[in-house]
C-alpha cells in the first residue's frame, strides 16, 4: 500500500494524503464503537449458530431439520441482499444499522422464553434464522458503506484489516462459549445472543455518523440494483479479482467439506475433527491482524498471485493423509494468506465506489461471495461422493491453479499495484439534524 511520503505510483492507485496526522485507530471514538458493536453482534451470532442445530436435534431429532434451519437462514440473507444494497443507497445507513439489530431481538428473546417454558417448536427456530438472515443482509452494506465515513482515508485499508479480524474471532469464540451455554440450560445461547443484539443497539446509537442524504430522482428498485453491477461490469480491477476470489472462494469452501468428511471417514476423533476449524480460524485472525503490514510490503497484484499459487501448491499435501492436524495446518496457512488479499480488493473497492453507489456495490460482492461460499460445501460433497476425497482435492487445486494462472495474465490485476484509503468526494452526506437522536 503505497504511502504519500512514498510518493504516487504507477498503476491503479492514488495518493494518500497524510499531510495532518489523523488520530490512531485505537483512539477513533466512532470506528471504535462501530467495530465492538459489531463483536458483539457476531458473537452473539455465532453462538447461536452453533446452538440452533443442537436444539432442532433435541426438539426433533431430524438432521435434516437441523440442517435445514442452516439453511434457511443462508437463503433467506442471499434473497435479501438483492435489494439491500439499492436500500442502503436510499435510506439513512446509520438507521439501517441501528433497526436491523433491534428488528431480532423479539424473535430471538420468543425462542428464549418458550425454550425457558418448554414450549419452543421448530416453526419458531425457522421464525428466528428468518429475522437473522434478513437483518444481517440489509446491515452488511450499511455498515461497510459508512466505514469510510467514520474512518480516516489513510487509515482505511488498517481498518478494513482490523474488521475482518472481528468475523475470525466471533467464529472462534462463539462456538465453544455456545455448547457451555446450551450445556447449562437451552435458552441460554439464546438469551446471551439477544443481550448482545441490544448492546450492539446501543453502541450504534452512540455512534456518531453524518446522515446520508441520497440524490434526487430516484428510479425503479430493479434499475436502481442493475446500476450497482453494471458499475462492477465497467471496473476492470473489480470485475477481474471478484472473478478469481470467487474461483478461490468455492475451492476453499469445498476443501473444508472435503477434509471434514475425509477426517470422518477415516475414523479421526471428533476432538481432532475440531482442531482444523480451530487452525484454520486463528490462521485467518493472525492474517487479518497483520494485513496492514503486509500490504505496506507487497502489492495487491503479487497479494493475489502468492494467494492462488500458494494454494495451489499447498492443497496436494493433503492427500498425503487424512491427519487432522496436516488438514488444519494447510487450511489454517491459506486462511493466513486470504486476508491481505481480501483487505486490499476491499479497501479499493471503497475507495473507488461512488457514495451513491457504496451500498448496491457491497451488496452485489456480497450476495456473489455468498453464492460461492453455498455452492464450495455442496461441490466438495459431490466430488467426495463421486470420485473420493483425495480426487475431489486435486481438482480443486486445478482450479485454483487456473485462478493463478488468469491473475497473473490478467491486464487489470497486472496493474494493481496499489490502493487508496481516499474515498470519492460526493456531496451526499450532510450533517443530520442536531434535534434528531437517530442522525447524530
Amino acid at each position: 500500500m503505497p504511502l504519500a511520503a512514498q510518493g504516487t505510483r504507477t498503476g491503479r492507485t492514488a495518493t494518500l494524503d497524510t499531510s495532518q496526522a489523523p488520530t490512531p485507530l485505537f483512539r477513533n471514538r466512532n470506528y471504535n464503537l462501530l467495530w465492538s458493536s459489531q463483536v458483539l453482534s457476531e458473537l452473539g451470532a455465532q453462538i447461536s449458530v452453533f446452538a440452533v442445530p443442537l436444539l432442532v436435534l433435541a426438539l426433533t431429532g431430524s438432521a435434516v431439520q437441523a440442517g435445514a434451519a442452516g439453511a434457511v437462514s443462508a437463503v433467506t440473507r442471499l434473497v435479501v441482499l438483492v435489494p439491500a444494497g439499492a436500500l442502503t443507497d436510499r435510506w439513512d445507513r446509520r438507521r439501517i444499522m441501528l433497526w436491523c439489530e433491534l428488528a431480532r431481538l423479539p424473535a430471538v428473546v420468543a425462542l428464549a422464553v418458550a425454550l425457558l417454558h418448554d414450549s419452543a417448536g421448530f416453526g419458531l427456530v425457522l421464525l428466528v434464522a428468518v429475522a437473522d438472515g434478513a437483518a444481517a443482509a440489509l446491515f452488511a452494506p450499511a455498515e461497510e458503506a459508512v466505514l469510510p465515513q467514520v474512518v480516516p482515508k489513510s487509515q482505511l485499508p488498517a481498518a478494513v484489516a482490523v474488521t475482518a479480524a472481528r468475523s475470525y474471532v466471533a467464529t472462534l469464540a462463539g462456538p465453544g462459549i455456545g455448547g457451555v451455554l446450551f450445556s447449562a440450560h437451552r435458552a441460554l445461547p439464546f438469551l446471551v445472543n439477544a443481550l448482545t443484539y441490544g448492546l450492539s443497539g446501543l453502541l450504534i446509537l452512540c455512534t456518531r455518523i453524518k446522515a446520508h442524504r441520497p440524490p434526487p430522482g430516484r428510479r425503479s428498485l430493479v434499475h436502481e440494483v442493475g446500476e450497482g453491477v453494471r458499475w462492477i461490469a465497467r471496473n476492470p480491477v473489480i470485475r477481474a479479482s471478484l472473478l478469481v476470489a470467487v474461483m478461490a472462494s468455492i475451492c476453499f469452501n469445498a476443501l473444508y467439506l472435503i477434509v471434514l468428511a475425509a477426517a470422518d471417514r477415516a475414523g479421526v476423533p471428533t476432538g481432532q475433527i475440531g482442531l482444523i476449524g480451530v487452525l484454520t480460524g486463528a490462521g485467518g485472525l493472525t492474517g487479518a491482524l497483520l494485513a496492514p503490514r503486509f500490504q505496506r510490503l507487497v502489492t495487491p497484484r503479487t497479494a493475489i498471485l502468492v494467494l492462488a499459487w500458494a494454494s495451489a501448491a499447498l492443497t496436494p499435501l493433503l492427500t498425503a493423509k487424512a491427519d487432522a492436524l496436516l488438514f488444519g495446518a494447510v487450511l489454517g496457512t491459506v486462511s493466513f494468506l486470504a486476508p491481505t488479499v481480501q483487505t486490499a480488493v476491499v479497501t479499493y473497492q471503497m475507495a473507488s465506489t461512488p457514495d451513491r453507489l457504496r451500498g448496491r456495490v457491497s451488496a452485489a460482492l456480497g450476495l456473489t461471495g455468498g453464492v460461492a461460499g453455498a455452492a464450495g460445501p455442496l461441490l466438495g460433497g459431490v466430488l467426495v461422493d463421486t470420485i473420493g476425497w483425495r480426487g475431489a482435492v486435486l481438482g480443486c487445486s486445478a482450479v485454483l491453479v487456473l485462478a493463478g494462472a488468469g491473475a497473473a495474465l490478467s491486464p487489470a490485476l497486472r496493474a494493481f499495484t496499489g490502493v487508496t484509503g481516499e474515498p470519492p468526494a460526493e456531496p451526499a452526506l450532510t450533517s443530520a439534524p442536531a434535534t434528531d437522536p437517530l442522525e447524530r
